[in-house]
């Protein structure tokens, strides 16, 4: 225990310089040191955020191509749609226009004939009625 005890008395005369006051030159040291660390890892940092905006740059572009090819797919298949829907209208305006023409001309021709035909019964009755006078006019003249 004695021992114990004069080495560590030892010891502590050993570290007597520890407790001496810093003089500017040391202080001036510690600065420029700090300083240079601090300007070290301000350079690790702009280097590490110039990495990651390059990357997040590089990832974003990625992503506005994978972006507009899709957008461009989805275009053409958009175009395809409408001109799929346009062929059906066209087939169906064929399908139902075309009988609905063909009706309506034969409405307009059957009409046209229907006035003939009325044109040509008054003629008749005319002539008709015409014989009728012809015939009693011979008859009460004899």
């Amino acid at each position: 225990m004695k021992s114990i005890t004069a080495w560590i008395i030892v010891l502590l005369l050993f570290t007597v310089p520890a407790f001496g006051e810093l003089m500017q030159a040391d202080i001036d040291k510690i600065r420029l040191i700090l300083k240079e660390e601090i300007e070290a890892y301000e350079t690790r940092m702009k280097e590490y955020v110039d990495a990651s905006e390059t990357r997040m740059k590089d990832h974003i572009s990625n992503e506005i191509k994978t972006v507009n090819v899709t957008i461009a797919e989805m275009d053409k298949r958009l175009n395809q749609i409408f001109a799929m829907v346009m062929g059906l209208v066209a087939l169906i305006v064929v399908v139902v226009g075309i009988p609905q023409i063909l009706v309506a001309l034969q409405r307009k021709d059957m009409r046209v004939q229907d006035e003939k035909i009325e044109a040509q019964q008054k003629q008749i009755e005319a002539l008709q009625q015409k014989m009728e006078t012809d015939r009693q006019e011979r008859t009460a003249s004899p």
